[in-house]
């Protein structure tokens, strides 16, 4: 009964849907100051957490080229007593989302990124030998590709992109649970983001969009995106809308630390799957034309959170990229 009990807890919690850089000036006798940068004065440059949302992104004619890469590590666990006995039940997960973009016009970028899950499932117990046991099962699995296009607005103070995209993966279907996990555990351990890119059998429709506003160090921004989900086996067509307003501040010219609010409703839904709300606190530090990010998730709500109650999930998740 317990490990009944709990292994519904964990399919219900997981599955709920099925500076510029100053430049020198050579003087007589000198020798001639260095050129600078690629990316230095007079390139302007998205400040992003991540290069999902359009870090590595900038307006430097010598530089259309932007790879990105973020790495995450969430967790999920229960444990119960009951006659003697007590049980354990976990799901860890490891997944990546691997991405690039280039700048066919100054304005115009085409991008691409694929979601990447790894998880292991656990189910053990203890306190009476004739009842122990310990079963687990992991596995990897490729989510839905993403490409698209996006008009890209550079200035200062204020800089937006805005585009459409599909997501799909005529791979992604008959999964066993280790790899489905996998992939799944990515909607939780994202605050509820992106629910296109991480459920089987699913063609959608997005408008991912970006919006920045510098005020000296602070950097105002919202991310946001309507999705049109389709499934591929004949089930109910699904609409979601979300946002995540953000404010981040530089704590010196090359680091800044900040704060993102995710939030995604979908309407075509109901109950505590209809909306998903989160908290990442996030840092970022620039090196030239490279990028170093890391971020914490908060799940606050139901179905996923609060991040540290039983079944409920938290993730950290650390990224690199580089303009070429």
């Amino acid at each position: 009964m317990i490990r009944a009990a709990l292994a519904g807890l964990a399919v219900v919690c997981v599955c709920p849907w099925a500076h510029a850089e100053e430049v020198n000036v050579g003087t007589a006798g000198l020798s001639p100051a260095p050129a600078p940068s690629p990316v230095s004065a007079g390139v302007d440059r998205f400040k992003a957490p991540n290069g999902q949302l359009g870090a590595g992104l900038n307006s430097s004619e010598a530089l259309p080229s932007r790879v990105f890469l973020e790495m995450g590590f969430g967790r999920a666990a229960e444990s119960e007593s009951q006659g003697g006995i007590s049980a354990e039940v976990h799901v860890n997960s490891l997944s990546w989302i691997v991405g690039g973009g280039y700048r066919v016009t100054p304005n115009i970028e085409i991008v691409g990124m694929l979601p990447i899950g790894w998880a292991n499932y656990g189910f053990s117990t203890s306190g009476n030998a004739a009842l122990q046991l310990d079963q687990s099962e992991s596995g990897i699995g490729l989510g839905n590709l993403q490409l698209g296009a996006n008009y890209v607005s550079f200035g200062t103070p204020l800089r937006f992109f805005a585009g459409g995209a599909i997501q799909y993966g005529p791979w992604y279907k008959d999964y066993d649970l280790g790899p489905q996990l996998g992939v799944l555990s990515m909607h939780a351990t994202r605050g509820g983001q992106d629910f296109g890119l991480y459920y089987p059998e699913l063609f959608s429709i997005v408008t991912p969009a970006r919006v920045e506003y510098d005020l000296d160090r602070l950097v105002l921004s919202s991310d946001g995106a309507l999705g049109l989900h389709i499934p591929t086996d004949g089930g109910d067509i699904d609409f979601s809308v979300q946002v995540a307003p953000a404010a981040g501040y530089y704590v010196t010219p090359n680091a800044q630390v900040g704060l993102r609010l995710p939030f995604a409703w979908m309407p075509t839904a109901s109950g505590s799957r209809a909306t998903y709300f989160a908290m990442e606190p996030y840092g970022r530090f620039d090196f030239e034309n490279l990028f170093l990010a890391a971020r914490f998730t908060l799940n606050i709500d139901e179905p996923y959170g609060f991040a540290f109650d039983a079944q409920k999930f938290w993730a950290v998740h650390v990224g690199a990229g580089a303009s070429f």
